[in-house]
């Protein structure tokens, strides 16, 4: 039955070509949209995730580290710290701002997320330094290593905001959210680049529990108790940044991966449909002489699925070799290739090769082997 359905396939070679072709380009797309997404979802939020606190305290309505709109009065902190179950309280001042990089035109001007800290207890500071010092000192910044690769940024060049500037001191990793990059000073220093009154007013605070498992249940009296602000667990608050970078992204990604499912489904159908129509009247000889339809049916549906398989080797193989590269050209092209979204597509081209088989069946179960023989 297989050597029936292959000869019927490589008859047409150009043909074939076609449709794992089609099918190829459809997998590739699949696979590169995925391997986006998962890319993308692992760099945000991975700094909030990785700042070692039990919990995030914000005020009443922030959602999201990205927006930062959250305005919590220092005495929050100082409550905070008087609680048994807390260890340690570290204030964060958050701004999402622009900057341009002194020499460059006013019109370069790109956003960074600006976070003071505070470096005596280390709390939400660069996760990771590649280059230069740390802590940074008054009127220093530590960049995210992602940022000065986009923007050739150099330690000892200065980032200016108005008359205001900052010079880099060090390079750190951890901090990329794709769209934008997390930058490190002192809280004396996010007070004065940002014109706020000094002790007056933060953005969040990182609490550090004496015992971490109790976290649920602070949390839950806190907010029971508390009016005007909201806790989140890091990985809560690092979902939450998620779904307020990508959440507008995945409608759209959906439909573009709906558009590569049907691009790959209607070549490899359209392809099975002419070659089983131009052997009706072989198909009609086989059903004379006996055969079934369920027999004739396996045909098709086994041309279908040596197309499909094709198609997915070449595809899946283009993802594998060629998002790397892409991501090297274009940073924010961040791919993460996952074995259990390779075996998803394997999944999708197997039902793309099932869908496309259908046609073509209905078309042999018409056949009447009578009329093949008239004339």
């Amino acid at each position: 039955m297989l050597i029936v359905a292959r000869k019927n396939l490589f008859h047409e070679r150009i043909r074939l070509a076609i449709s794992v072709g089609g099918v190829a380009v459809s997998v590739f797309l699949i696979g590169i949209l995925l391997s986006l997404y998962r890319g993308w979802n692992e760099k945000v939020g991975e700094y909030v995730e990785d700042v070692p606190a039990d919990l995030w305290v914000a005020s009443e309505g922030a959602t999201d580290f990205i927006q930062a709109a959250s305005i919590l009065p220092e005495n929050v902190g100082t409550q905070l710290d008087l609680l048994p179950e807390v260890e340690t309280v570290s204030p964060l001042i958050v701004r999402p701002m622009e900057v341009v990089k002194s020499g460059d035109p006013p019109g370069e001007k790109f956003e960074m997320q600006l976070v003071g800290y505070d470096p005596a207890i280390g709390l939400g500071g660069p996760p990771r330094v590649v280059e230069g010092k740390s802590p940074p000192g008054p009127g220093e910044i530590v960049i995210d290593e992602a940022m000065a690769q986009r923007r050739g940024i150099a330690i000892g060049d200065r980032l200016m905001s108005g008359a205001r500037s900052l010079t880099v001191v060090g390079k750190s990793a951890g901090g990329d959210f794709v769209f934008t990059q997390v930058t490190f000073v002192t809280l004396a220093t996010a007070e004065e680049f940002l014109g706020m009154q000094p002790n007056l007013q933060r953005t969040f605070f990182l609490v550090k529990m004496q015992d971490p498992s109790q976290k649920g249940i602070l949390q839950a009296r806190l907010e029971a108790n508390s009016t005007g602000v909201a806790l989140f667990t890091g990985r809560q608050f690092a979902d939450e940044t998620r779904q307020r970078l990508l959440g507008n992204i995945l409608p759209m990604l959906i439909v573009v991966l709906i558009v590569a499912f049907t691009v790959g489904l209607s070549v490899a159908g359209l392809t099975i449909y002419t070659a089983t129509v131009e052997r009706t009247r072989e198909y009609g000889v086989l059903k004379a002489e006996g055969f079934t339809n369920l027999f004739l049916y396996r045909v098709v549906f086994e041309q279908s699925v040596v197309t499909s398989i094709l198609g997915f080797i070449v595809g899946a193989g283009l993802t594998v070799l060629l998002a790397p590269f892409a991501q090297d050209i274009v940073p924010q092209f961040v791919v993460l290739v996952r074995w259990q979204d390779v075996a998803a597509i394997a999944v999708a081209t197997l039902l793309m090769a099932l869908i496309a088989s259908y046609i073509p069946i209905r078309r042999i179960a018409r056949i009447d082997p009578v009329v093949v023989f008239k004339g």
